[in-house]
């Protein structure tokens, strides 16, 4: 099926994404980041995609009216496949639900490969303001985080209790 051939059957059952021409990206095909809005509910909302001219160049193509122009008036029709979404905060849950699920299945330990921050945690065990390396490690790395990246804490916390609230869902991800 070629760009502009599709039969209005075809169309309804495509999802419909509007951008602007100057959020895209050089190269068509290249996976990228790209604010798009919902057609239909004008959610605006940023998602790692790919963009085609042709439909037949993406595996899952969904309409893309790229708007271009001062008053963005002039329109023209591409096609973007979505890979994941990207919430308002720039997390992109399915890669945190992936590494998750993953975590089950894989060691838990964090290996800096650090002698300065080895020397420096054991100091802190040492001089008593903490119990272990570890427990040093962990507290610091957390509290570094709950500072800089809450969104990134608060959107772990919503999947990790998604994983230990469903073990029905849990099974069916993994069968995934």
């Amino acid at each position: 099926m070629r760009h502009g051939t599709h039969d209005r059957s075809e169309e309804a059952t495509l999802d419909h994404y509007i951008t602007a021409e100057e959020h895209l990206p050089d190269e068509e095909c290249t996976e990228t980041t790209l604010q798009i809005t919902d057609a239909e509910t004008k959610r605006i909302f940023e998602a790692r995609v790919r963009i085609a001219r042709e439909p037949d160049e993406l595996t899952d193509p969904q309409r893309l009216t790229v708007v271009t122009g001062p008053h963005e008036t002039v329109s023209k029709e591409w096609y973007v496949e979505l890979i994941d979404e990207i919430d308002a905060a720039g997390i992109n849950e399915d890669l945190l639900r992936r590494l998750a699920r993953e975590q089950e299945t894989t060691s838990n330990i964090v290996n800096t490969r650090s002698d300065d921050l080895r020397v420096v945690l054991t100091y802190l065990v040492e001089s008593g303001q903490y119990e272990s390396t570890a427990e040093a490690l962990r507290e610091l790395a957390f509290e570094q985080l709950a500072e800089h990246n809450p969104a990134l804490l608060e959107a772990y916390d919503a999947v990790r209790t998604e994983f230990e609230a469903d073990p029905l869902r849990r099974a069916l991800m993994d069968q995934e």
